[in-house]
C-alpha cells in the first residue's frame, strides 16, 4: 500500500500491492498434442497480474522510490495462471501464455511525467503478445481511498463483480443468488440487451454498459417480495413513484420528473443497506457505514470512467438520469408543479 492517491483511488506502480485478480476466462491451448487435437485442447484459465511487475513506467516521478504505471507507456511484464496452456499455439487469441498486461483506462486529470496515471479499478487486459488482450477486462485492484477505509477487503468480502461475470460470481444454480446492479441499469439505458442505448453523457466509445457495471449477488428471485433482490426491486418501483408529477389538486399526471444521479444512487444504496443481509447484519454499525462508503465510491468511480466528456463526482451527482419504464431519455417534461419527491 503506497498511500498515494489520484481521484480518491490508489495509484498503481511497482511499489504498490495492486493486482488484477482472476481475469477469467483466458483460453489457452493445453497439451496433450496428438493427431486428434493438433493444436492442443482449448482450456480457460484465470489470469493474474501484479503491479510489482511494472515495466516502462515513470522516469522522474516515483512512489516509494519506484516507477509508476501511466497511460500508453506502462505494462506489466508478465502474468500468471496460464502456465499450463503450453501447447504450441498457447493463447487462443495472442498465441501467448503468461503474456503482458496492458491498461485500458486511467485518471482523466492526474498526470505523472505528462501522462495520466493508472489507479485502482482502472481496466486492464492480460496475456498479451501485443495490445490486443487474450482475456476480458477486469478492474485493476489496488485500494479505494475513502476516509482511510480499507475498501479492498470490503470488495472481496461482498463479491463485487461485473454483471458479465455473474455466473462465476453468484453461481445462481447452487446459491439461488442473482447478480443485481447497484445502480439500476434502467436509469442509465433506454433499452435492454443488444439494443441498449446509454443516456447522453455516458454513451461514448467507453460509455456505460450494463455488462460492465458493478453488481452484488443478492438472493432471488426478484419477483419474490421476501428475497433480497425482490425487496430491492420493490424499492426501485417505489423510488419511481416518488418522482411522479402531480397536478394542483395532488392527483398524478402520469408523468415523472427525471431524478439526479445523486438521488438515484442514494436511494439504491439505502435499499442495498436495508436488504442485503450480509451488509445489514454486519457488526458493529461502523462496519456497515464503511461498506456503504466504499460501494458509493465504486459507483461514482465507474460513472466517472463511463462519462464522455469526463465528469467530476459533483457533475455526475447533478446529471439527470432516465425514468425507468418511461420511454427513451429524456423523459417527457411538464410545467405542472412538483408537489412530492
Amino acid at each position: 500500500m503506497s498511500n498515494v492517491f489520484a481521484n480518491g483511488l490508489e495509484i498503481s506502480g511497482k511499489a504498490v500491492d495492486a493486482k488484477t485478480i482472476a481475469d477469467f476466462p483466458d483460453v489457452c491451448f493445453t497439451p496433450p498434442e496428438n493427431p486428434a487435437t493438433p493444436p492442443g485442447v482449448p482450456v480457460p484459465y484465470p489470469s493474474f497480474g501484479m503491479a510489482s511487475d511494472t515495466d516502462k513506467g515513470t522516469g522522474t516521478v516515483k512512489i516509494g522510490g519506484k516507477t509508476v504505471n501511466i497511460k500508453n507507456k506502462s505494462y506489466l511484464s508478465k502474468t500468471s495462471g496460464t502456465e499450463a496452456g503450453a501447447a504450441a499455439k498457447k493463447g487462443i487469441v495472442t498465441s501467448k501464455n503468461t503474456g503482458k498486461e496492458y491498461f485500458n483506462s486511467w485518471s482523466n486529470d492526474v498526470k505523472f511525467d505528462g501522462e495520466p496515471v493508472i489507479r485502482m479499478t482502472d481496466l486492464a487486459t492480460n496475456n498479451h503478445a501485443s495490445p490486443v488482450g487474450n482475456a476480458p477486462p477486469w478492474p485493476h485492484l489496488a485500494q479505494l481511498n475513502v476516509a482511510g477505509i480499507d475498501c479492498e477487503s470490503v470488495l472481496a468480502d461482498l463479491n463485487l463483480h461485473k454483471h458479465s461475470d455473474k455466473k462465476q460470481a453468484c453461481d445462481h444454480s447452487k446459491t439461488g443468488k442473482e447478480s443485481e446492479h447497484m445502480l439500476g441499469n434502467a436509469l442509465m439505458q433506454n433499452k435492454r440487451g443488444s439494443r441498449a442505448q446509454s443516456i447522453p453523457g455516458f454513451n461514448g466509445s467507453n460509455g456505460y454498459s450494463a455488462s460492465t457495471a458493478p453488481c452484488l449477488c443478492m438472493d432471488g428471485p426478484s419477483s419474490d417480495n421476501s428475497t433480497e433482490h425482490g425487496k430491492k426491486t420493490r424499492d426501485q418501483e417505489a423510488f419511481k413513484e416518488s418522482l411522479a408529477i402531480k397536478d394542483a389538486n395532488g392527483n398524478p399526471t402520469g408523468r415523472y420528473r427525471q431524478p439526479t444521479a445523486k438521488e438515484a444512487i442514494d436511494a439504491e444504496l439505502k435499499s442495498v443497506r436495508e436488504n442485503h443481509n450480509q451488509i445489514k447484519n454486519a457488526k458493529p454499525k461502523k462496519k456497515q457505514d464503511e461498506i456503504m462508503e466504499c460501494l458509493e465510491a465504486v459507483i461514482y468511480d465507474h460513472l466517472e470512467r463511463c462519462s464522455d466528456p469526463k465528469k467530476t463526482k459533483e457533475e455526475i451527482q447533478k446529471t439527470k438520469l432516465r425514468v425507468p419504464g418511461e420511454g427513451d431519455y429524456p423523459a417527457p417534461t411538464t410545467t405542472a408543479p412538483v408537489t412530492s419527491m
